[in-house]
């Protein structure tokens, strides 16, 4: 196959994903193929020369997320502005600039439809945690962050996520500000510093 050809079909998938966001994001996972094709302009035989069906569409839209966020994860871990407080607090709610307009809500849909592709976003939130803990050891060694067991920490930040994704925090609130208020109260910690004693 061509470079000219590589990148069309690269172009091509990017779209595709793209208008899945929007279709799941109106839909949930009830989306079909026909809300993808519509904004495009294309037919199903054209997504299926990218995507064999609507499961490997799914798939490859948690496994771009989760490849995205692991970049931007980098990013701010080699970020030499930040303190190792920030950089954590960050790496743990980053979501890629694409992905923010997924409406995280509609991913309860995908645990009833789709549970293999919902226990693949579940393996993702619970793998790839290497520089997370990175930092937290190293926020313990620095004396900026109290010692604590380190997987029980993992456990609830997974735990807190999972539940966000099914939809578990306040209607009048969004994804993307839940996360950040739970890392704000694990941060900081449930007591102000002169009532902890």
């Amino acid at each position: 196959m061509s470079d000219s050809a590589d990148v069309t079909n690269e172009v091509l998938r990017g779209e595709i994903l793209t208008a899945a966001i929007g279709a799941f994001n109106a839909a949930g996972a009830r989306f079909t193929l026909n809300d993808v094709c519509r904004p495009l302009r294309i037919s199903k035989k054209t997504i299926y020369t990218v995507f064999p069906g609507k499961e490997a569409l799914l798939y490859a839209m948690i496994d771009e997320g989760f490849r995205r966020v692991k970049e931007e994860e980098e990013l701010i871990y080699l970020d030499g502005t930040m303190s190792t407080a920030e950089k954590i607090r960050r790496i743990v709610i980053v979501i890629p600039e694409s992905f923010r307009r997924l409406d995280f809500r509609k991913f309860a849909s995908l645990r009833d439809g789709y549970p293999a592709v919902y226990a693949q976003i579940v393996q993702h939130l619970e793998t790839g945690w290497d520089r997370t803990l990175e930092l937290f050891e190293k926020g313990m060694r620095e004396g900026t962050l109290r010692r604590f067991p380190l997987p029980l920490v993992k456990a609830m930040i997974e735990s807190s996520m999972e539940a966000f994704l099914l939809g578990k925090y306040p209607d009048d609130i969004e994804y993307e500000q839940a996360l950040d208020l739970m890392m704000e109260i694990f941060m900081k910690g449930l007591l102000a510093r002169e009532d902890m004693a």
